[in-house]
């Protein structure tokens, strides 16, 4: 992706975002930009994507796939997965819902509080000063046109739930590509879209969860850190 002036990221960004002075860095911000540029008329997109879920618990990664939907107002993601099971996922700025059809369960966790998932939906609307505010952008691995932005946590009582986002963009054009995620525990979640479409008309049932009569309710909630 092309570079942008230094300059301008000083101006339009906050303090983390610059602690770091590499040229992989600034190619990073530059990225960033090119992102929120891109995203910024957008009010929905869908996706095709694959999950991808590793942790120290088992040797091989567990690998989902389906269907991805986003939706600005009000925020919400939506991954709809098919193989090798059915299960609807819905993410707004406050909970994580998780529906398996067939096991009629519903997991629900409730933040009290913005919390991990207003930093996921973040990427769809990216504003640097407040990512600049959140997390520390660093370059990462930049190959076939694409580059990798890392985004680390930096505030330590954040990063008991999530240490680290990490972006593939296009470098062309700031197209979104790869998100993942490494949680407190270190547990990495992958998400690979393809057959991206913008500002696509999406059904309003698209950010629902509809589960039938005897579904097994679990809920938790979260406690905001002080």
């Amino acid at each position: 992706m092309a570079r942008v002036l230094l300059g301008l990221l000083v101006a339009c960004a906050g303090p983390g975002l610059l602690a770091q002075d590499s040229a992989a860095d600034r190619s990073a911000q530059a990225a960033l930009q090119k992102l929120a540029a891109r995203m910024r008329e957008i009010r929905t997109l869908s996706a095709s994507v694959t999950q991808s879920r590793r942790t120290d618990l088992l040797d091989k990664p567990i690998v989902s796939s389906g269907t991805m939907a986003y939706r600005r107002d009000p925020p919400v993601l939506a991954f709809h997965l098919t193989e090798p099971r059915k299960a609807d996922i819905l993410l707004d700025k406050t909970s994580y819902q998780v529906f398996r059809p067939e096991e009629k369960r519903l997991e629900r966790v409730e933040f009290e509080g913005e919390d991990v998932t207003a930093r996921i939906l973040m990427v769809f609307e990216p504003k640097l000063d407040e990512i600049g505010k959140t997390f520390t952008v660093h370059g990462g691995e930049a190959r076939d046109g694409l580059i990798d932005v890392q985004l680390d946590s930096s505030d330590e009582r954040f990063r008991k739930r999530l240490k680290k986002i990490v972006l593939t963009l296009a470098e062309a054009d700031g197209g979104l590509r790869r998100i993942v995620y490494t949680d407190a525990e270190g547990d990495e979640v992958r998400f690979d879209l393809s057959q991206v479409v913008l500002n696509p008309e999406l059904p309003a049932d698209t950010f629902l969860l509809r589960t039938p009569e005897g579904t097994r309710v679990l809920r938790r909630t979260v406690k905001q850190d002080k």
